[in-house]
């Protein structure tokens, strides 16, 4: 009986390791949000294009303007950057950076070919799985972890963070970039690797999201965000406009080259063709239902009228969604929530 219980004592031991307090956890994403949100103001000016996940959530003229809305979106293409190029892709910094790739696929194919959970308890069934895996692969390369080589990789991959980091910006910004945009991303990237390098050490699932526009609104994990101009008409919407108008144009253009030679009939060409293009004008596409919705919201401050609700009621009234994401979240999977994601609201 006696060695029952300490073989148990010791497993649970063994499975309770914890790199980093909660506290500590919070701590270091609040200084990483802190640095996104610093540099992301500090280039708000230099955007050009934005990219396209993201032009259904920012105004037409945002882009020319270069106020809060700018320094919210670039919070969200640094954030999203930081989530998927860092966090979702690579099992350990120190590790060689193709087989931290690897080995990280192998940890979200656990849970990607894992059944629905319909449960709670099958859901942290899974989590289980996928720590007993993870803690048993670190053990099997503490000899790799302890090498000397480890420094070497974490420092080729931050070079390499901080490149593709500084590329993927610099293509939505006007050229030249911002002189301070390099020493910006080195001190974000940096700090991002460091998290990463005690995540994976952790006896439980610490989890850092990245909520798309169009996800519905969580409060338990999501905060709502404030000074950002209503969404009247996007980038998207204007595009698709003006590609409307000029296909408008396009045909009335065809039709007066069509025309016979005569005098009387270029005359009755041209005013067809004047009439034409005016009632183009005339029939140019009006915005989506959301965006009328959302117009008037932004006239109507007091209206009960929502987004894909026409008479104002509260039953077929369309639930909130997140609009753009300016951060992301962090939870203990199925225990607590470190970070709330800061989010507006459609």
């Amino acid at each position: 009986m006696k060695q029952l219980q300490n073989s148990l004592a010791h497993q649970r031991l063994s499975q309770s390791r914890t790199s980093l307090d909660d506290s500590e956890y919070t701590a270091r994403f609040s200084r990483l949000d802190g640095l996104v949100a610093q540099l992301a103001f500090s280039i708000r000016k230099s955007w050009k294009t934005l990219p396209s996940w993201l032009a259904s959530s920012v105004n037409r003229d945002a882009v020319a303007t270069g106020k809060q809305e700018m320094t919210a979106a670039g919070r969200a293409v640094l954030s999203s950057w930081i989530v998927e190029e860092i966090f979702d892709k690579y099992f350990h910094p120190d590790l060689e950076p193709s087989f931290s790739i690897q080995l990280k696929t192998i940890q979200t194919n656990i849970r990607r070919s894992a059944p629905m959970a319909q449960t709670v308890e099958e859901d942290d069934s899974v989590t289980s799985k996928i720590i007993n895996w993870r803690l048993a692969t670190l053990e099997g390369l503490q000899e790799v972890l302890k090498s000397p080589q480890c420094a070497a990789n974490r420092q080729l991959l931050i070079d390499y963070l901080k490149g593709s980091l500084v590329a993927a910006v610099s293509v939505h910004l006007q050229d030249p970039p911002p002189s301070d945009l390099d020493g910006g991303v080195h001190m974000i990237v940096e700090l991002a690797v460091g998290i990463a390098a005690h995540v994976p050490l952790e006896s439980r699932e610490v989890a850092i999201e990245y909520f798309v526009p169009g996800w519905a609104i969580v409060p338990e994990q999501m905060k709502l965000e404030t000074g950002c101009p209503a969404l009247v008409t996007s980038i998207a919407d204007d595009a698709a406009e003006r590609a409307s108008f000029q296909s408008a144009a396009s045909d009335v253009a065809d039709g007066a080259d069509g025309a016979t030679s005569t005098e009387p009939a270029k005359k009755r060409s041209m005013l067809s063709a004047l009439s034409a293009l005016n009632g183009a004008s005339e029939r140019k596409p009006k915005p989506s239902a959301a965006v009328q919705g959302r117009q008037s919201q932004a006239n109507s401050p007091n209206s009960q009228s929502r987004p894909g609700s026409p008479h104002g009621g509260k039953d077929d009234a369309a639930p909130p969604r997140v609009r753009m994401a300016a951060g992301f979240g962090v939870q203990v999977r199925g225990k607590s929530i470190l970070v709330k994601a800061p989010v507006f609201s459609t």
